[in-house]
């Protein structure tokens, strides 16, 4: 008997490290067969700053998984972030010999190619070349031109690129956990496949992911991925403000966080609470809302740096569907109100739903990336189907692995296999 294909997806992130094995129904949707947390060590605003460290915790993370969804996990796809990312538009050209044949996969493949940024610097990568418009003969605005008769063929793409070392120490790190690097997706990318619905998508939203060391802005419209920046804050910052203007040990402030805060002081009463402090204080006592201005400056602070970088990408207050938070940070209360008093539009709080028996503890924003992951993996899967090698690659339950190249010697290949 034929067993089924499962994908595992890999969220290497500054608060946790988080893996979800998936397997694909045949009519395309995912169900999650396992998963496996494991607190972060080693990682720094979504980059490695430790090896041995991040390597023990990504082991234990992927142990976990093992063990819940009953198989080995010989290959991972890997969400990745940080401020080290870049993206620019580039243009690619076809010319077709043959103007009585139509348009086929294989010739939009060929255009995207023509894409390809062949002048990068050794310490630069691609990540992604994203299909985002075509033109036929000159004819803009073309979605898909597959079974379309052309002389030449012009596709625009949005290209990813990564700073070469961080994604190298990513890739030994995982790679020295016994597993394969199988493709590496951007987390904001992965994370819109997670928490953004398809009349979102294709109206345009701003998706603004808060993780514990990065922020993320993405743009969608006309359901593609228009262009994104990286913030190099995060929900981290919440809790060193608090540790800082507290005196206290950070897991203290990480706690009063979680309990007591509001992103929103004004509302909160008198009520004052008494926190575990550093040296002879012992303790320090504090008004909730003292302790939770803090929390709104510093939430108010990446809601006007994301509304300012969302206004350098060209989109501010232009998209219909407004505004959606994810992350951990989008957890903390009232953090929607401050992006609304920003941003002036529509804004709600994302959390991933479209993974089937996804455990109702990840159901929540903090957990957006590598559930994403994993739905990029199987969606780009069932869009070119198991014959075709590249970011849609799984793995059959149990056992058994598939060699691979160098460390980032997949990347080449990965932005040939664009999805349509």
């Amino acid at each position: 008997m034929q067993r089924n294909t499962v994908y595992a997806a890999l969220d290497v992130g500054t608060s946790k490290i988080c893996t979800i094995v998936a397997s694909r129904r045949p009519d395309g949707e995912a169900d999650v067969l396992g998963v496996g947390i494991a607190p972060s060590q080693g990682i720094r605003k979504g980059v490695v700053v430790n090896i041995q460290e991040a390597r023990a915790a990504v082991r234990a993370s992927l142990d976990e998984a093992e063990r819940s969804a009953a198989v080995t996990i010989p290959s991972v796809h890997v969400g990745i972030t940080g401020s080290h990312l870049e993206l620019f538009h580039r243009w690619g050209t076809l010319r077709i010999p043959d103007y009585n044949a139509a348009l086929t996969a294989d010739d939009i493949s060929s255009a995207v190619e023509a894409a390809f940024p062949r002048d990068l610097p050794p310490e630069k990568q691609v990540l992604h070349l994203i299909p985002q418009s075509y033109a036929v003969d000159g004819l803009n605005g073309v979605r898909n031109p597959i079974g379309m008769h052309a002389s030449k063929l012009d596709v625009q793409t949005l290209c990813v690129v990564v700073a070469t070392p961080p994604i190298q120490h990513l890739v030994h790190t995982v790679e020295g956990a016994r597993v394969k690097v199988r493709g590496v997706v951007m987390a904001g990318l992965a994370s819109g496949e997670a928490v953004l619905k398809p009349d979102e998508k294709e109206a345009g939203v701003v998706l603004v992911e808060i993780g514990a060391g990065a922020t993320t802005i993405a743009v969608f419209q006309e359901s593609t991925l228009r262009n994104a920046a990286v913030l190099p804050v995060g929900g981290h910052q919440f809790t060193t403000d608090l540790a800082a203007a507290l005196n206290a040990p950070y897991e203290v402030a990480e706690e009063a966080k979680i309990r007591y805060g509001s992103a929103m002081h004004e509302s909160i009463g008198d009520e004052r609470v008494e926190l575990r402090a550093f040296g002879d204080l012992r303790t320090v006592k504090i008004e909730r809302r003292e302790l939770c201005r803090y929390l709104h400056d510093r939430a108010e602070e990446i809601m006007r740096l994301s509304y300012m970088k969302t206004r350098e990408l060209g989109y501010a207050g232009t998209l219909p569907a407004g505004l959606v938070l994810t992350g951990g940070a989008a957890n903390l209360p009232n953090i929607a109100t401050v992006a609304r008093n920003i941003f002036n539009t529509p804004v709600r709080v994302g959390t991933p739903t479209s993974l089937a028996a996804l455990p109702d503890a990840l159901r929540d924003p903090a957990y957006a990336a590598c559930a994403g992951t994993a739905l990029w993996i199987i969606h780009h899967a069932a869009e070119r189907g198991q014959s075709r090698a590249g970011a849609g690659r799984g793995f059959t339950a149990p056992g058994g692995g598939n060699s691979g190249g160098g460390p980032i010697g997949w990347l080449r290949e990965q932005v040939r296999r664009v999805a349509l």
